[in-house]
């Protein structure tokens, strides 16, 4: 059986606290800024594994949207607040898909 991390409850809990004020005040630019702080405590907070936090953190279009409920809820932050970042940033890095290989070229009537 796996050991549980050992979670430092105050470190836990200010760290929480730096997150919302960082949302509420418009500091945060990426979401990797927050999986800098405190990932022990934050891991065990969100309920993913080590893996999944890294993944996502780097790279926010790999959160689900209970993932931000949670966040959200732990942080007693605004979802609109972190969704508004994680969009921002999964939209930069984005590749549109070309699609029209299978849609097919528009006709002369089409347009």
């Amino acid at each position: 059986m796996a050991k549980k991390p050992r979670v430092n409850s105050e470190k836990l809990r200010s760290t929480l606290i730096s997150i919302q004020s960082r949302f509420e005040t418009g500091k945060i630019k990426k979401m990797s800024e927050i999986g800098d702080m405190y990932p022990t405590g934050l891991i065990s907070a969100l309920g993913i594994g080590t893996n999944g936090y890294v993944t996502k953190f780097n790279a926010p279009e790999n959160f689900t949207v209970n993932d931000l409920l949670k966040l959200a809820d732990i942080t007693e932050t605004d979802i609109e607040l972190i969704w508004a970042i994680v969009k921002k940033q999964a939209l930069s890095n984005y590749e549109k898909r070309d699609i029209s290989h299978l849609i097919g070229a528009k006709s002369e009537n089409d347009k």
